[in-house]
């Protein structure tokens, strides 16, 4: 058990390279724009529901602009609804244990959907808190229509915005992706390891995935491509030292190149290119596109995946501790049901672990810079401006850490509970809300720990045998598109490792078998001519 909740690397950032303070500053507009708007048109009572659709703008930040049309259509629609679920409870039923019900389920809901879509960061948690919002605030019946139209317009704002750069950055996301390859390569070159090599594992593996999904390829393109293959034949080579050293500034100076200016260029020579060239060409032709929506959605319930244990873990631990919050009588109670649902949002007993103690320590700093920034009496004009500036504050560090996002989420919530509740000032709701956020906490770690994910063990055997697959192709003389399956099982198999390890009672021999065939599988004998450095 001292293994599982180890506390190793719970607080400590992450790297991050580039696409911050774009994003920062587009949520930050986004926000500007629609609560401005409506304190403009005289109507501050539905800031609080168009703030739940400005959530719209936290997702699907690094996805190409095809894929993120589709992903944050799904958000905004699914945010929508959330609001008109919580605002029909508050209208039809009214009781907080109803609205605990209601919330439960959207949380469950959230969860499938992030998953099935891999839509990341927030992922399933903003669909809680924008129903708890909804289910929370008086409303009469005639309010709704406007409540929910609010939302979706608010989602839209952000849909539009989200696009905007394609006008002037078409291919903002495919250099990003690119960008963050190479110098997740380079940071492993300059200190080995397994978590540097796990890391540019898996960001060659976005990397080729993001590009080999474009259509159509321009010139631009395709010199993204042949950088790519440039890193992998690095990753995967048997290089010298000299040689990696050499390929370790080359990268980092190709990852800054690649974002800067307009046109980079790989440096290769004609047999470097030539291999590299019929390497993307055997890759492109045997590339499978994404699956739809509904595929998704339906690959996500099938055996051996984890998510429907994950499902009914949150769905539980999301009744459990809005019920615990009405009988201690907090006002709130679905501040508990979204911090069970926050810690939650991961996937074994460790990474949950790790993500109460973020909770936990983000919002008790948080409640410190909440406590200094209401001292002073605001206005609403003032109050959406604070907002602005928080939200913004969290775009820019919880990428780091998601403790870090909370330190500014915290006092962000206070904010627009006040605006929601004028009679509560926000410093009276911040001692709710740390023992809502540490109740929540815990239970959400008590049932992880309670309801045990017996799929796991399925899924890892499941990625076991496709990267034993993949490698008996490649060991056979298999083409780039075989090494590319190959490198694709090994992230596959890296996360499925990472979520059986930190279950309790994961089998020893499994998880070392499992570790085995991932160690032959990035390294294997003879499984490439490589291009040279």
């Amino acid at each position: 058990m001292s293994r599982l909740l180890s506390v190793r690397g719970a607080l400590a950032p992450r790297p991050v390279h580039g696409n911050v303070w774009a994003t920062a500053v587009r949520a930050g507009l986004s926000v500007a724009l629609v609560l401005g708007a409506l304190y403009a048109a005289g109507h501050v009572e539905l800031i609080p529901y168009a703030a739940m659709g400005c959530f719209t703008c936290l997702y699907a930040r690094d996805e190409t602009y095809a894929r993120r049309r589709v992903l944050l259509l799904v958000v905004g629609a699914a945010l929508t609804l959330s609001v008109a679920l919580g605002a029909l409870t508050q209208v039809l039923v009214g009781h907080t244990l109803a609205a605990v019900v209601v919330a439960s389920l959207v949380a469950g809901g959230g969860k499938y959907l992030s998953d099935a879509l891999a839509l990341g960061a927030p992922a399933g948690l903003m669909f809680v808190f924008a129903v708890g919002v909804a289910a929370y605030n008086p409303l009469d019946a005639a309010q709704v229509p406007l409540v929910v139209a609010t939302t979706a317009g608010a989602g839209a704002v952000c849909w539009l915005l989200a696009q905007a750069g394609a006008l002037a950055w078409a291919a903002a996301p495919e250099r990003l992706a690119t960008a963050r390859a190479l110098a997740a390569l380079a940071r492993h070159l300059r200190r080995p390891g397994p978590a540097t090599r796990a890391g540019a594992e898996e960001a060659l593996e976005r990397a080729w995935s993001t590009l080999l999904s474009v259509r159509r390829p321009g010139p631009l393109h395709r010199e993204l491509e042949l950088l790519t293959a440039r890193a992998e034949d690095v990753l995967t080579g048997g290089h010298s030292e000299l040689a990696r050293a050499r390929a370790c500034a080359e990268l980092s100076e190709l990852a800054r190149r690649v974002r800067r200016e307009r046109r980079p260029q790989a440096v290769l020579s004609r047999g470097e290119l030539r291999t590299f060239s019929g390497w993307v060409q055997q890759m492109r032709s045997h590339h499978r596109q994404v699956p739809s929506v509904w595929g998704a959605l339906g690959g996500a319930w099938r055996r051996p995946s984890p998510t429907p244990v994950s499902v009914v873990r949150i769905v539980l631990a999301c009744l459990v501790a809005g019920a615990g919050a009405w009988m201690l009588g907090m006002g709130h109670g679905y501040w508990a049901a979204v911090s069970a649902g926050s810690v939650l949002q991961a996937a074994n007993v460790t990474t949950t672990w790790h993500r109460t103690l973020q909770r936990a320590g983000g919002t008790v700093v948080g409640m410190v810079l909440a406590g200094a920034l209401f001292q002073a009496d605001y206005s609403v004009l003032g109050v959406i401006a604070l907002v602005v500036v928080l939200q913004m504050g969290a775009e820019l560090v919880v990428a780091l850490n998601y403790s870090y996002g909370l330190v500014f989420v915290t006092p962000l919530t206070l904010a627009l509970s006040n605006l929601a509740q004028a009679g509560g000032g926000a410093q009276e709701l911040a001692g709710e809300r740390l023992w809502a956020t540490v109740l929540g906490a815990l239970v959400g770690l008590a049932v992880c720990a309670l309801v045990p994910n017996r799929s796991l063990a399925q899924y890892l055997e499941q990625a076991r045998a496709e990267c034993e697959a993949a490698l008996e192709l490649v060991a056979g003389g298999g083409g780039a598109h075989e090494r590319r399956r190959l490198g694709r099982s090994v992230v596959a198999l890296s996360r499925a490792l990472d979520l059986a390890a930190g279950e309790p009672g994961s089998e020893g021999d499994r998880i070392a078998g499992a570790r085995r065939v991932l160690e032959r599988a990035r390294f294997p004998a003879g499984a490439r001519v490589h291009a040279g450095v």
